[in-house]
């Protein structure tokens, strides 16, 4: 009986078993079906075999002199842990076989082993095996693929945080479920949800940008889902809204944490139900943009203060994607770098030499609070003017002083100028680090972090505010 068409490669069976008249008998079945087999009569010289993915299968006797089954099975596992181990047990060895297969055992076979059996369990075993291998070759080819690029749909980065966020992107970008994109100002959460819309979107589908922050709170209701002719003052036509235009497209709500607390309540309700009607309307309009939302504030903290609602943030953070700030991957500064010098000589149809290693190590050198953002324009800068001085590419908290001080480190010169800066915010802010970290365009934990980091005393400047 031929279970194998002949066209394809036969499998390599390792079979291991101290009673040679058997082995000899289990050869000649599975010799005859189309695999080709390998038999040890003990086990130490078969696992000097294994390795490499060579064997299919392995079938071995669960009693041998020379082994206990279950050590076999471990040692056979250490050396290929994918690769399918059938064990053959006599009847007293039941309890044995089962321990094996807990222990990572393909399946067992009972004595004596019928036929047909032995071939259906051992084309299984195979047919699990090629899959497996088929599985490992494609997510070796994907991680290779993904670790040689440090480009994706407007990101640039090859720090293991980056490839994993390009790996998250492509994960969900086909799914329906609303996306809560989290990051510092600047770190690129217009790109990755770009990034989303582009994967996962028909191409002529719509990409519609709400941001949030810049509409005034009497228009934002109207400005999201549109109003009948009437439905206010001035209201002398039907106009559709951001969430109709989007379509099947994709809706990214920017500054989420900007929109006030009665739409908050509207939001969650058209998310629930997945439609919504026009201001002045009764008509319920299908929802079938793909929701993204975004924010550069800690919602926990929002939530605590009673200016953002639990349920939503429950509602929207379906599928979190959270963006690294510069400095946890500065290792990608000087690709970013490289990056926005070719877009500048792009742009300006002009080139501009590449920047010098001295001064690529004085700008890894630097936190940057306001991430790519900022990197990005302290290149442009360095391109405007020629290249030509270094230090107009610094940022300007390091060039804000032009009197003479101490010779001191760079990093102690950068930590000096940084914690004046912190310090004057503060002031400027009564010492409310909310208000602080807003006008700062960090995130409240960064600020927090910051004073601990430079030990600011914070009741200082809640006295100078309230002392007048």
């Amino acid at each position: 009986m031929k279970n194998r068409p002949s066209a394809l490669p036969a499998p390599e069976i390792l079979v291991v078993d101290d009673d040679l008249y058997l082995l000899a008998a289990i050869k000649q079945t599975l010799a005859l079906n189309g695999y080709a087999v390998h038999t040890f009569g003990n086990p130490l010289d078969a696992l000097a075999r294994i390795g490499g993915n060579t064997y299919s299968a392995v079938l071995a006797d669960i009693r041998m002199p020379e082994m206990n089954g279950l050590v076999l099975l471990e040692r056979i596992l250490a050396k290929d842990s994918d690769l399918p181990v059938i064990l053959i047990t006599g009847h007293g060895d039941i309890s044995l076989a089962v321990e094996a297969v807990k222990k990572g055992a393909y399946h067992f076979l009972q004595k004596p082993v019928d036929e047909d059996i032995i071939l259906a369990t051992l084309a299984r075993a195979i047919e699990r095996r090629q899959l497996v291998l088929e599985n490992r070759s494609l997510s070796q080819q994907l991680t290779a693929t993904r670790e040689g690029r440090s480009r994706f749909y407007g990101l640039v980065g090859s720090h293991p945080v980056m490839l994993g966020l390009y790996a998250l992107i492509e994960t969900i970008a086909n799914e329906s479920d609303p996306v809560l994109i989290v990051g510092e100002t600047g770190t690129g959460k217009e790109l990755a949800a770009r990034a989303l819309h582009a994967i996962g979107r028909p191409e002529t589908s719509p990409y519609v940008a709400v941001n949030m922050g810049a509409l005034p709170t009497e228009m934002i209701e109207s400005e999201l889902f549109g109003h009948e002719k009437g439905a206010f003052t001035g209201a002398i036509q039907r106009k559709v809204g951001k969430f109709e235009y989007a379509g099947e497209g994709t809706l990214f709500l920017d500054e989420i944490c900007s929109m006030p607390a009665s739409l908050q309540a509207k939001l969650l309700r058209v998310l629930e139900e997945r439609s919504f009607t026009r201001l002045g309307g009764n008509t319920a309009i299908p929802l079938k943009a793909r929701v993204i939302a975004a924010t550069n504030r800690d919602l926990q903290a929002e939530i605590d203060r009673g200016n953002f609602r639990q349920d939503l943030y429950f509602r929207l953070n379906v599928l979190p994607v959270r963006l690294p700030p510069l400095r946890d991957r500065k290792e990608d500064i000087p690709l970013l770098i490289e990056a926005f010098r070719a877009e500048y000589c792009d742009d300006q149809h002009g080139e501009v030499g590449p920047c010098s290693p001295e001064l690529i190590r004085q700008l890894m050198r630097q936190d940057w609070p306001g991430n790519v953002r900022e990197l990005r324009n302290c290149v442009r800068r360095h391109c405007v003017l020629g290249g030509k001085e270094p230090t107009v590419a610094l940022p300007a908290a390091a060039m804000a002083s032009d009197v003479d001080f101490p010779e001191m480190s760079w990093k102690d010169y950068m930590e000096q100028q940084e914690r004046h800066y912190i310090e004057q915010m503060l002031g400027r802010a009564g010492g409310q680090v909310s208000a602080a970290h807003r006008a700062m365009g960090i995130s409240r934990k960064s600020l927090y972090d910051k004073i601990n980091k430079y030990k600011i005393a914070l009741h200082q400047f809640r006295e100078e505010e309230s002392g007048g």
